[in-house]
């Protein structure tokens, strides 16, 4: 399958159609500051959604029921079987997304999924495009639907700059969503002062944390600032979005790869999105998309020297 390839002066990144997914990202021709592995030496490697783009309801719901418009739709519950990932084995990460465009800068892809398609109603269109400029990758979300579904996309890379071990994170939510033995949201909507959680302040992550963090603020039509990462190799990435909410997972269950430096804990995803398992939760954000309130998120990568 073609990887595309796109670049400004400073920051270049390939894109994969399989997923709409993120391969790499590299600073003034550094090293990849995202994992990767070759998927035909290591097959299982997609199987933790590695750059992709995750939904139409990324993370987990509840039983994998979502109800919609007096309805309860359900999905195939792809995790022990009690809970629905990322939308189980048809979400648009198992896509092949068709190219719309591809120019030096930028690149655009469409996905439709059709009514019914993951257990889920409505006949919804996907365009993702990913831009570069200067020393920003920015990713531009859309959804349209003919019919009231619920939709939250989340783009899913590990990022890596230098030793993950040294890793300081900043996030600006005083909030979080404390979760149960399925990871779901119990539905309490808990202070992070005082717990492993809190990186209100810069802190290295604790090696439990797959938790969404609730931002200080609702969902915004312009992005701004999420969190901040900084690294032993001189680089700091700032993440701004539109997104209500931010899921941030240590990476301590990704495989040891032979030959590679993915292992557990090698990288952190930090996944701007609406909150998990919303459409269980009538007093979390919404997450229901109709024909007449398309769906839009905006999230930036700025990467830089760290300061």
């Amino acid at each position: 399958m073609d990887t595309y390839h796109i670049a400004s002066a400073q920051l270049s990144a390939a894109i994969s159609p399989f997923g709409a997914r993120l391969l790499a990202v590299q600073l003034e021709n550094g090293p990849n500051l995202v994992l990767h592995a070759d998927a035909r030496l290591h097959p299982h490697w997609t199987d933790v959604y590695p750059g992709a783009i995750v939904g139409p309801i990324a993370n987990r719901v509840r039983g994998g029921r979502a109800p919609v418009a007096g309805h309860t739709h359900q999905m195939p519950c792809n995790e022990n079987g009690i809970t629905a990932l990322h939308s189980g084995p048809k979400g648009l990460d198992q896509q092949v997304w068709d190219v719309a465009r591809h120019d030096t800068d930028a690149v655009h892809l469409t996905c439709t999924l059709a009514d019914g398609v993951g257990g889920l109603p409505g006949t919804r269109i996907f365009d993702v495009i990913y831009a570069v400029a200067d020393q920003t990758l920015t990713l531009d979300i859309r959804a349209r639907t003919d019919a009231p579904t619920p939709i939250n996309v989340a783009h899913h890379p590990y990022w890596c700059l230098g030793d993950a071990r040294d890793h300081l994170l900043q996030v600006y939510a005083d909030h979080y969503l404390p979760v149960d033995s399925a990871n779901i949201p119990t539905g309490e909507i808990a202070p992070l002062a005082g717990t492993p959680y809190d990186h209100q302040s810069p802190k290295q992550l604790d090696a439990q944390i797959d938790h969404c963090l609730c931002l200080r603020r609702a969902r915004v039509s312009l992005p701004q600032p999420v969190a901040m990462l900084t690294g032993s190799n001189g680089l700091s990435l700032r993440i701004d979005s539109t997104e209500p909410g931010v899921q941030v997972y240590s990476g301590a269950h990704l495989p040891r790869l032979p030959g590679t430096v993915i292992a557990p804990l090698a990288g952190i995803a930090l996944e701007p999105q609406g909150w998990p398992d919303a459409v269980n939760q009538p007093h979390f954000p919404n997450v229901i998309c109709t024909p007449d309130a398309p769906y839009h998120q905006i999230t930036r990568y700025l990467i830089d020297a760290a300061t």
